[in-house]
């Protein structure tokens, strides 16, 4: 596989735009070397062709750096925002870990005492108790007080694990838990995803220098490469790659702490809705963090109408395509053709799984009160996972799909929102000018 390809295909959808243009630069390297051959190959002899064939080469030449100190630039600036972000969110890091430590000393256990030994002490009473007339009597009275007793225990447990979950859940110490470690492990992602950023945009610097060398018979690869390796000495990792020896540090701890779970808790069923448009890594983020409260993922997904009426834009992914992204992360996907989920999470929850307390509702907090939570609330737990920072679909619409370029380049470096949206220095979302009319797919299915 050709490099290029391997670049683009290796760095997520969210950072391209600050990676090295690599693509650029090898056609402007193409065109350079397509004038110095044209020229060589003419027989004309004349000096006006030389000079207008020379002029090209230059011009190629000029744009070849132009875009090599570009990729320099924004390359700089995105690493620089980057560390600064990491370095002060670790002080955010440590704060969770750390109210985590002070909950710990008192974590939510829960209650031993239950009806079973009451329950069980008058079953054999009851047994000792009765007219042993003949061994069929005796046999029959036998099963029916262990039915009723049976489901009497059973409707006891169950009410007394949904309480217990919903008080587990909204403790203190498990809040911690989950913030801690949810924010740690997404953190230690994104260290990982943004080293390895760093070491291909090193490598594409080290294999565009030798292509120029090559092309136009140079030697400049070793002198730039020098230089970058003062002006760029970041691309070796070292800041990031300590504070991930310090996040994987904290994510032991923070493991190490987590509270005691009552029984069933990870075979619960876990429910949540999206409109997952433009997947990106925040998304993926909160889907594998549900599996911290169950181990069966069912998610729903707003079809394309209900989410232009929702936020009165339409989609850049078609259902389809987004359907087809959100599925490795979940179990089972339903559709929502309507602003209102209450009824089809209505239709896709079992009555079963409502009364025995298996099944709980999880999402970002990125939105507290999301469409439906007042149904959802009365049958089922609610929990809340940490969003991913600097990360959003509006973000990534905006830099990639604006058609204003500026726009685009300001919101690559612009200040995001606590929900990730890109923001100006008053503190307003970039705003981006909506398709006037509806596209062809939703027209023909409408």
């Amino acid at each position: 596989m050709k490099f290029g390809k391997t670049l683009r295909d290796s760095i997520i959808q969210e950072w391209r735009f600050y990676s090295v243009d690599y693509k650029e630069m090898k056609k402007a390297l193409k065109c350079s070397t397509t004038s110095s051959s044209s020229g060589e190959a003419s027989d004309s002899g004349s000096d006006d062709y030389a000079v207008g064939d020379d002029d090209d080469e230059a011009s190629a030449t000029e744009e070849f750096f132009d875009l090599y100190e570009a990729s320099k630039d924004k390359l700089h600036r995105f690493y620089a925002d980057k560390e600064a972000w990491a370095v002060d969110y670790m002080n955010t890091l440590e704060d969770r870990v750390e109210a985590l430590r002070e909950t710990s000393s008192n974590p939510p256990s829960p209650d031993q005492e239950t009806e079973n030994e009451s329950e069980s002490d008058g079953e054999e009473n009851n047994m000792e108790n009765a007219n042993p007339a003949s061994p069929t009597t005796t046999a029959t009275h036998s099963l029916v007080t262990l039915s009723r007793s049976h489901k009497r225990r059973v409707s006891t447990n169950c009410a007394w694990l949904k309480d217990e979950y919903r008080r587990v859940g909204k403790s203190k110490h498990f809040q911690n838990y989950i913030y801690a470690v949810k924010s740690l492990c997404t953190f230690d992602r994104e260290l990982d995803l943004l080293l390895e950023f760093l070491s291909l945009n090193k490598t594409a610097f080290g294999k565009i220098l030798k292509k120029y060398d090559k092309r136009t018979g140079s030697l400049v690869r070793e002198e730039r490469l020098a230089e970058l390796h003062e002006t760029h000495s970041f691309l070796d990792g070292e800041v990031l790659s300590e504070l991930k020896d310090t996040v994987t540090r904290l994510i032991d701890e923070a493991h190490a702490l987590k509270p005691s779970l009552p029984e069933g808790w990870e075979e619960r069923k876990v429910y949540t809705i999206g409109c997952f448009d433009l997947f990106h890594r925040g998304h993926q983020n909160v889907l594998v963090s549900l599996r911290e409260f169950g181990y069966f993922i069912v998610a729903g997904i707003h079809d394309d109408e209900s989410y232009y009426q929702l936020k009165s834009k339409y989609t850049v992914d078609n259902l389809e395509t987004r359907m087809r992204n959100v599925k490795p992360f979940v179990d089972q996907l339903f559709v929502i053709p309507s602003t209102d989920p209450t009824p089809y999470l209505q239709a896709m929850t079992s009555e079963q799984d409502v009364e025995t307390g298996s099944c709980c509702y999880a999402r970002g907090d990125d939105m507290l009160q999301f469409p439906g939570r007042e149904w959802v609330e009365s049958v089922m737990p609610v929990h809340f996972v940490p969003r991913t920072e600097n990360c959003s679909s509006t973000l990534l619409r905006t830099i990639y799909h604006a058609e204003d370029k500026e726009l685009r380049k300001k919101a690559a470096f612009a200040k995001t929102r606590y929900d990730g949206k890109p923001i100006d220095d008053e503190g307003n979302v970039l705003q981006l000018k909506h398709a006037a009319s509806c596209p062809a797919g939703m027209q023909a299915t409408a």
